[in-house]
């Protein structure tokens, strides 16, 4: 999850909804019906960054252990053009 985030004061429209999110509880915001977004607890939201960042392993993991030859960092940088 590296998209940014933006911390906003709580209102009073929206206190409850922080309020139900301390104890545990999602609560979807909606615009003429249709969900557009959700205040969760925190724990929500590391729990997904945990699972993203378990994923990313699995994956740096798995590439390690394809077959070929290792490729030096100075080879990539050059042919990256960095």
């Amino acid at each position: 999850m590296s998209e940014p985030a933006h911390d906003l004061p709580v209102s009073p429209a929206v206190e409850q909804a922080v309020e139900l999110a301390r104890r545990g509880v999602v609560t979807h915001l909606t615009i003429n019906g249709e969900r557009v977004a959700a205040i969760v607890p925190e724990s929500v939201l590391d729990a997904l960054r945990a699972a993203e960042d378990a994923e990313d392993i699995a994956e740096a993991d798995a590439a390690m252990e394809e077959p070929g030859e290792s490729i030096p960092w100075e080879q990539v940088k050059t042919e990256l053009g960095l």
